[in-house]
């Protein structure tokens, strides 16, 4: 599972859909969104690219007149901002009604192991991480259902509006398969007391798309602040999002020597780590996760996307394939995917001698790490090949750079 985070625009339009109500916030990319937005109304506007505490970083600005939105648009579109260390291009926008209000509410839901977390305070907005010994909590086991008379005990609230907006708020969040959801603040409309989302976070679990065909067709998934993407990273993000395995790809320094092809979560991050304990850090190329059992499509189509741009590489000297114990992946199907992609750019790996390390264990180990390792010695492919009597992380003392 991945944690993908969406727009605030698409989560606050899917919950409202929910609810049967209509959204009427606007996604702003162009001076030409703004043509259905109603000149006598006051509006909202900040930017929606996942990334946080944007009112204190002077990027949401309320209670404009139409045009002085579209002057602030003009203003901050495509320029670059910096927060700490990196920077970004503004680029797509929300722009809302201003609703005036008065008291603001906090609720945030997150997922753990076995159960979700609701975080619940009378005293939302910007200042809530300073007041957060007034928040409040609850944890609702997996498999319990949310009942309304347990927020009524547990956060002490008596009011059917604010309880309403808690109880669906979750019934939304376990229903779409969400992971994080976060409204900082909620408030009513002070003119007609109807429910206003004035800030949302949300993260969904990447793994059930499958689950939602129609309400998740149109969703946005941006890259996190401050990193582009290239084609290859998106191409394994599609195929990420086809399929229950789990497929991550991220380019550190395609100049790198040290190429890797890791498998499971945690796996993948030890080696890394390793990697860089051993001073190899600058010399890491990718950061590279399969895992979840995934076919021999995947796989194949995974390491081709890896090969092509390793091979493009000026200086690649090694590739990593390893893993810790494959509980329920069947590694003859991943290995079978590398091997094909091996016989196809065997020349080219042989003009860049770029030396192959391995080690993985699990179902059907001993059998095809022999085939792979045959398969590398009839190619004339350097490779060095381990099974569960080595350390998972021993190979990498192979690596002279």
């Amino acid at each position: 599972m991945a944690n993908l985070g969406i727009r605030e625009f698409d989560a606050k339009r899917m919950f409202f859909s929910s609810l049967w109500l209509s959204y009427h916030g606007k996604k702003i990319t162009s001076i030409d969104d703004f043509k259905e937005l109603d000149s006598t109304k006051k509006y909202v506007i900040k930017p929606d690219q996942l990334f946080w505490k944007r009112g204190k970083l002077w990027l949401i600005w309320v209670n404009l007149s139409l045009e002085e939105v579209k002057k602030w648009f003009l203003e901050k579109n495509l320029k670059e901002i910096q927060i700490k260390e990196t920077s970004w291009i503004l680029d797509t926008f929300l722009v809302e009604e201003f609703i005036p209000h008065k008291q603001e509410y906090y609720v945030a839901i997150k997922q753990e192991r076995e159960y979700d977390e609701i975080f619940f305070s009378n005293f939302g907005g910007i200042d809530v991480e300073e007041n957060w010994g007034k928040v409040q909590s609850i944890k609702v086991w997996i498999l319990k259902n949310l009942e309304k008379k347990d927020l009524e005990k547990e956060f002490h609230i008596d009011d059917e509006k604010i309880l309403k907006v808690i109880f669906d708020l979750f019934s939304f969040y376990r229903w779409q398969d969400f992971t994080y959801l976060e409204v900082n603040p909620f408030c009513f409309d002070e003119r007609n007391g109807n429910l206003v989302l004035l800030d949302m976070v949300a993260k969904i679990d990447d793994t059930a798309f499958f689950l939602h065909p129609e309400s998740w067709k149109d969703l946005e998934f941006p890259n996190s602040f401050g990193f582009n993407e290239n084609a290859s990273e998106k191409y394994i993000k599609e195929l990420d999002q086809k399929t229950g395995a789990s497929l991550k790809l991220k380019f550190l320094n395609t100049n790198g020597k040290i190429w890797t092809l890791l498998s499971g979560g945690w796996g993948s991050l030890v080696m890394t780590d390793t990697l860089g304990y051993l001073w190899f850090a600058n010399e890491i190329a990718n950061y590279w996760e399969l895992s979840g059992d995934p076919d021999r499509f995947y796989t194949r189509e995974y390491t081709r996307v890896l090969f092509e741009q390793m091979l493009s590489s000026p200086n690649p000297k090694y590739l990593i394939i390893a893993g810790a114990i494959a509980n329920f992946t069947q590694i003859d199907k991943t290995f079978t995917g590398i091997i094909d992609v091996l016989q196809e750019k065997s020349e080219e790996i042989k003009k860049k001698w770029i030396q192959i390390l391995v080690r993985r264990w699990g179902l059907n180990d001993t059998i095809w790490l022999k085939l792979l390792s045959d398969a590398c010695i009839k190619l004339w492919i350097p490779c060095k090949v381990a099974d569960s009597n080595v350390y998972m992380t021993d190979i990498l003392k192979e690596i002279k750079i």
